[in-house]
């Protein structure tokens, strides 16, 4: 069978749209597709006008080999066994874990971002994962299959966003790995297995995958970067030039289930301390983005929690991240397939290089598994509170903005849960009005405390312009990962609280580098650049379609308030794909609520989002709702 998908591997399935006629998107025969396939080169887009909209989309895992009603345990690759109930369907099936995209819901979706959104962002956020996954022992992926799936869904994106100037930034996924040649994983399934791929294992560059993806990727990386690239698979582009960047990070020297590498050890050559070197020098050395003033989106697949990464390399991407939050102005990751944000803050970072904690750790953190869900609402009621009142006694200090970055993970294509894509919007007035409009903090500029939150409701403050297109520590033992995942913050009431001013001068309670941060910066109040919110897009009846009837993308939710689509434009939600009633509104009546507008967020800042997790944890229906929409209706996770 292994021999079968090697030699079929090079001539995809021809997918049909409901039509009948050939898919506009399948393009066979990729490995030979040529130089003039990309009518811009990277790093060379500079828009004219800007839409304030970019979007996120994140694990595709395209299949060629799914069936139509094929069976679960069998990735639905098969008809049989007969009897199994389970089965999936034309479009795909939600919730069947071990199935992943057909042909038919990708280019569903890729002809419904040419229809939709290829002439309204101005660049697309694309975080992996675009292989399907090797869940079939009949019929194990091999690289050549893996690294053609990739060609052809870069092709298929160039199609819709390239060829119209708009600039790509892809993330290299643990799916999107292979095991090479030389690797040698003494008594593991992969050497009892000739050609079942190891997802998840990336050796250090350069190396036969940074090479093909450099290929693969050569219309996306600036070709000053191809050295980096080469050596890492991470690369930084410029979306609008001398304004707006954005980091593609190869998280999967981070990952801890990558055992090829060491977990960001401080002395050495392993290629995750040398990607978070890489990523500070990039942030600040001379005509880079700090000291140009500009703004940088992080992107990338596995999501920085201590339940996915190496402790050291958690530590060491949330250290960069605090230290520079008034030049990056969000964190975007993939792989989780559930919807949901969390921040990194300054109390863990000290709790987690206290040794006395990591006994705690590994001898009882890990041993009571709890879901996501649960983990984020016990995070959500630690917060701070937003201002001291008389009651809250000596112990209690307000909330310090300086000491947190919020972190957004998006669902994914593949319908794990149900398919989806996110549409950002984001804050483009006065651009181009002088060289950079950004405010820029020097160092030795006073950054005193924030005021930021204000105690009106959100509505009361919608967007004005949203309707205007130290040392470090000393190396210690690697924790022995447990078998289930914890992702929740890890706070003792026994260590020194570093958010508490009294302790931030503390030499243990400092970060290994001077902090820039400052309560002007686009992360942390609504101006040039700054995220205002997004529209969640998805199908949500997969099964309930045949292939004479196509499914839809559709609204499932807005972070947006009401007041938003007041008066009524295409932005930041184009009138025809809104429901009828929410179309063509004037104003809003007193009574009106919409299921669709659940949370009404008057931006994406880190102050609102915070906010916005306070209010999660004390208000049970909205918690209800929110847990309900990042599981998308279905059962909530056991397992990562």
């Amino acid at each position: 069978m292994a021999t079968a998908c090697a030699t079929v591997a090079s001539a995809w399935p021809t997918a049909q749209f409901a039509s009948g006629n050939q898919a506009s998107f399948v393009l066979s025969d990729v490995e030979d597709r040529g130089e003039g396939s990309s009518q811009v080169k990277a790093g060379e887009f500079a828009p004219k006008k800007l839409h304030g909209q970019f979007l996120h989309i994140t694990d595709i895992h395209p299949d060629p080999w799914y069936v139509g009603d094929g069976t679960e345990s069998s990735s639905c690759h098969r008809l049989k066994p007969k009897k199994e109930k389970g089965r999936g369907s034309y479009w795909g099936h939600a919730q069947f874990e071990k199935c992943d995209s057909p042909d038919t819901l990708v280019n569903l979706t890729m002809q419904w971002l040419a229809d939709e959104w290829a002439d309204k962002v101005d660049f697309v956020i694309w975080t992996g994962d675009s292989a399907r996954h090797d869940s079939d022992r009949q019929l194990p992926r091999t690289a050549k299959e893996i690294f053609n799936l990739n060609r052809r869904t870069v092709a298929q994106m160039e199609k819709v966003f390239t060829s119209r100037g708009v600039p790509l930034v892809p993330s290299l996924g643990n799916n999107d790995l292979y095991r090479m040649a030389h690797i040698r994983l003494s008594e593991s399934i992969w050497e009892l297995t000739p050609g079942l791929t190891a997802h998840n294992i990336m050796y250090p560059g350069p190396n036969e995958v940074t090479q093909e993806y450099r290929d693969i990727w050569k219309s996306m990386i600036p070709f000053p970067a191809y050295q980096v690239f080469q050596r890492g698979a991470y690369f930084s582009v410029e979306l609008i030039p001398d304004n707006l960047a954005a980091i593609s990070l190869n998280t999967l020297y981070w990952y801890d289930s990558n055992k090829a590498v060491d977990g960001c050890p401080l002395k050495g050559e392993d290629p995750g301390r040398l990607e978070l070197d890489w990523l500070e020098v990039v942030l600040v050395q001379l005509n880079m983005f700090r000291k140009r003033k500009m703004q940088v989106w992080m992107t990338g697949h596995v999501p920085p929690t201590l339940g996915n990464y190496y402790p050291e390399c958690y530590r060491g991407y949330a250290q960069l991240a605090l230290r520079f939050q008034d030049t990056i102005v969000g964190h975007l990751f993939g792989h989780m397939n559930v919807d949901h944000f969390f921040w990194l803050d300054v109390h863990e970072l000290h709790a987690l290089s206290t040794s006395s904690l990591w006994s705690r750790l590994t001898s009882s953190f890990f041993k009571k598994h709890t879901s996501l869900s649960k983990e984020l609402l016990k995070d959500f009621k630690s917060l701070p509170p937003k201002k001291k009142s008389e009651g809250d006694g000596d112990d209690v200090e307000p909330i310090d903005y300086d000491d947190y970055v919020v972190v957004n993970v998006a669902p994914s294509v593949v319908p794990t849960y149900q398919p989806s894509v996110r549409v950002f919007s984001y804050n483009v007035t006065n651009w181009g009005i002088g060289t950079n409009s950004t405010v820029a903090v020097e160092d030795g500029e006073d950054e005193d405390a924030d005021d930021e939150d204000d105690d009106g409701d959100d509505e009361d403050d919608v967007l004005e312009n949203i309707h205007h297109g130290n040392v470090r520590d000393k190396d210690e033992d690697e924790i022995e990962r447990a078998m289930e995942r914890k992702h929740g913050h890890r706070h003792s009431p026994d260590v020194t609280d570093c958010t508490r001013k009294k302790n931030r001068d503390k030499k243990k309670c400092l970060l290994k580098g001077p902090r820039h941060a400052h309560k002007r910066s686009p992360s942390r109040r609504n101006g040039l650049w700054s995220p205002l919110g997004y529209t969640q897009y998805y199908i949500s009846d997969l099964d309930a379609h045949n292939s004479s009837n196509p499914p839809k993308y559709e609204i499932e939710y807005m972070t947006y308030p009401l007041s938003a689509l007041v008066p009524p434009t295409n932005w930041p939600v184009p009138q025809h794909l809104l429901p009828n009633s929410l179309r063509n509104l004037t104003q809003i009546p007193d009574d009106m609520k919409s299921d669709l507008v659940p949370f009404g967020l008057k931006d994406l800042t880190i102050p609102s989002w915070i906010k916005f997790a306070r209010k999660l944890s004390k208000k049970k229906k909205l918690w209800r709702r929110f847990k309900t929409l990042m599981y998308q209706g279905g059962p909530e996770e056991t397992k990562y």
